[in-house]
């Protein structure tokens, strides 16, 4: 009976979902797409891809914004060399694509990217008992609003942290541009890189709230807008969403 209703709750709260065709990341890019073309049809959908790997998230965003016929930028920050190569590679001949080499932090400087040498996609900041034996590499930090700046950046729709317990000081690192008119939307990871960073999602939830976002589960097909409570605490891996308040306004 345990194990059957570990299960439904897994299924009904959308955890332990990776692929972005059904876990509801593919929603979201498509539901922001189409907000976006109704309050400024002539605008162009700003997104930063923070822990880009070798650009599949990236390159879903393009093929939305195609299919919709949306004009679009992506700034994708990756900090592992072999990734971010390929990651240039890939993107070579598509000017709306503009490739960082670096992790967000708190601090601008260096770090230790652990199993970065390996051009993985669980690489992290953080030193995971999962990455034992991987490797570590000294990569570049940067402050995402010193990102946002050097790049001329002033507002971005969607903001996309895949950063392996490092949310937490990803979102620090935007200072005084952590705020619903700079950064509409927000979409971090939870889950056990969350535990290992010595991090909880009250930490998160503290400092966007804070901020001035409301926060939301993702699920496939809506984001359910929850205050915080102590029994969300379960680390199973899941995305959450923070919002700007006009935004739900407008939402479809």
């Amino acid at each position: 009976m345990r194990k059957c209703g570990r299960l439904l709750f897994d299924l009904a709260e959308n955890n332990g979902a990776w692929d972005i065709a059904q876990n509801g990341e593919l929603w979201l890019i498509s539901a922001l797409l189409a907000s976006r073309a109704r309050r400024d049809p002539l605008s162009t959908f700003a997104v930063m891809d923070v822990g880009a790997n070798v650009g599949d998230y990236t390159a879903t965003v393009l093929r939305e914004a195609d299919r919709r016929r949306r004009a679009v930028t992506v700034c994708a920050l990756e900090p592992a060399a072999r990734s971010a190569e390929r990651l240039r590679a890939r993107f070579a001949d598509e000017p709306r694509v503009t490739v960082v080499e670096a992790a967000a932090g708190r601090q601008t400087g260096l770090g230790k990217l652990y199993g970065g040498d390996s051009g993985g996609s669980q690489a992290s900041l953080i030193s995971r008992e999962v990455l034992a034996g991987s490797g570590m590499v000294e990569v570049a930090v940067v402050r995402l609003d010193d990102c946002l700046r050097e790049k001329s950046i002033g507002r971005v729709d969607l903001l996309k942290l895949d950063v392996e317990g490092f949310e937490l000081e990803a979102l620090e690192g935007l200072g005084s541009q952590l705020r619903p008119d700079v950064v509409d939307v927000i979409q971090f990871e939870y889950g056990g890189t969350t535990l290992d960073a010595g991090v909880t999602l009250r930490d998160l939830y503290g400092l966007l709230s804070r901020a001035g976002y409301l926060i939301g589960k993702l699920l496939p097909n809506a984001i359910d807008v929850r205050p915080y409570d102590c029994g969300m605490e379960h680390f199973s891996y899941s995305n959450f969403v923070a919002l700007s308040r006009v935004w739900l306004e407008r939402a479809p």
